[in-house]
């Protein structure tokens, strides 16, 4: 089976200079734990992503205004992403790989297509229980990674 057939395709997505509250509200009004960063709407190149869990500890925690803070402050520029033809194991193999439930659908061009979840797996694939199992167990293991720096605090 191939990514295509289980993908959330054509999701929202937000651009750089998009506020951090613009995408919280994409987020809620999706029922959706991560929003995929655009170039812009045109282009539709994916660039980044941005998480619930990016805002809480990017924006919120450091009591950041949202409507006045840049998604391009708080989104992850290095983004696993996959391809509408790969294969549902080889998704599952790059999310154990990398610790992540979600990832980015693009074509050849780098355009944002869809989006794949590890729920449209179990609920759509026809994958092995033990294989499911085993995915959710790599990706929700802890791991020691610190926290991201601001990007108002790198370096130029």
């Amino acid at each position: 089976m191939r990514i295509r057939h289980v993908m959330t395709k054509d999701p929202k997505a937000c651009a750089p200079s998009d506020s951090a509250q613009q995408a919280a509200r994409i987020m809620r009004d999706e029922d959706a734990g991560i929003v995929p960063v655009v170039e812009s709407a045109e282009s539709r190149k994916i660039v980044g992503v941005v998480t619930d869990r990016d805002l809480c500890m990017l924006v919120v925690a450091d009591a950041c205004d949202a409507s006045a803070t840049k998604v391009e402050t708080c989104m992850t520029t290095k983004v696993v992403t996959c391809s509408p033809d790969d294969a549902v194991e080889r998704v599952t193999q790059l999310m154990r790989e990398n610790q992540i439930r979600r990832i980015p659908v693009i074509n050849a061009e780098r355009e944002l297509v869809g989006i794949v979840a590890l729920a449209d797996i179990v609920e759509r694939a026809e994958v092995k229980p033990t294989q499911t199992a085993e995915t959710l167990k790599c990706v929700s293991a802890p791991t020691d990674v610190p926290s991201k720096p601001r990007a108002e605090s790198k370096v130029a």
